[in-house]
């Protein structure tokens, strides 16, 4: 249920893809949704690099108040193993399993469509 609230979420950060800045919240809250990514792609529960490759194309984007936020995010997010939700303004508990990381696959393939990927 979590992560399908902060993927929709996230799928409006880069809606327009403008260069106009995120609010720190939703910045923090898509490091987070990064840092679980790649927790699924650790575990080989999705296609391992392709985080990372979709952070490279988004960085144009993005603001530099966007990818420090951003940073902060997954930082907190690597550490704590939690993704923050922006809509409910709290950190919950992210755990790499077959159900969550297909939803964060979901939102990658999303975002991915939205990019032109």
């Amino acid at each position: 249920m979590t992560a399908v609230r902060w993927g929709f979420v996230l799928l409006a950060v880069i809606s327009p893809l403008s260069a106009q800045a995120m609010s720190r919240n939703v910045a923090v809250s898509a490091g987070s949704f990064f840092a679980a990514a790649l927790q699924c792609e650790a575990k080989s529960l999705i296609t391992p690099g392709q985080t990372d490759d979709l952070l490279k194309t988004l960085a144009p984007y993005l603001t530099k108040s966007d990818k420090t936020n951003m940073a902060f995010g997954r930082a907190r997010g690597e550490k704590d193993s939690q993704v923050y939700v922006d809509t409910d303004n709290k950190w919950f508990p992210f755990t790499p399993d077959l159900a969550s990381c297909y939803r964060v696959q979901g939102v990658l393939d999303d975002y991915k469509a939205q990019l032109g990927e």
